[in-house]
């Protein structure tokens, strides 16, 4: 497979740099460390994610906004704010089940733009900040995210004829 030349970043503020004033995100960090290499490689990384982004959100404009950028690899970090709910245990703001339903419709449509496409595992979160978040009546889990992470992985296994599974 050749190597990209526009690699697409499509998540939610985990992706986008919120609370990192250090270097902004992984995105972020990732493209200071490609911009160091030395060499004939240059790939331009956008980061495309968006604070508060779901699944659903990713499906409204991932596509034209690949297309745009001429990406030729994509990087998914979804399914935290998915597996997050609101007011009570089970108000998922993305179900299970459409949840799995919106990642094979993501990837779908991704293999229309390039064959090259990377999903990121979820990490857990601090639930003594999450359950709920100070700002708003949400609430975050490690055993929903964990959920989520296995819905992920066993999309990917069963759609995907290779797959990566970024841990980070």
């Amino acid at each position: 497979m050749p190597k990209p030349k526009s690699i697409c970043v499509f998540g939610d503020s985990t992706a986008w740099g919120a609370w990192d004033l250090e270097k902004g995100g992984w995105v972020n960090r990732l493209w200071f460390h490609v911009a160091q290499r030395n060499g004939d490689y240059y790939v331009e990384i956008y980061n495309c994610s968006v604070s508060g982004g779901t699944t659903e959100t990713i499906l409204e404009r991932f596509e034209n906004e690949a297309k745009i950028r001429n990406a030729d690899a994509l990087i998914f970090q979804t399914g935290g704010n998915d597996a997050s709910y609101e007011n009570k245990p089970g108000n998922y703001l993305v179900a299970p089940e459409k949840f799995k339903e919106n990642l094979k419709e993501i990837i779908k449509r991704s293999k229309e733009i390039t064959d090259n496409i990377i999903f990121m595992d979820l990490k857990n979160c601090d639930e003594s900040k999450t359950m709920p978040v100070s700002w708003i009546d949400i609430y975050y889990t490690n055993e929903n995210i964990k959920k989520y992470s296995e819905i992920i992985q066993e999309v990917c296994n069963k759609i995907m004829s290779y797959f990566w599974i970024w841990n980070y």
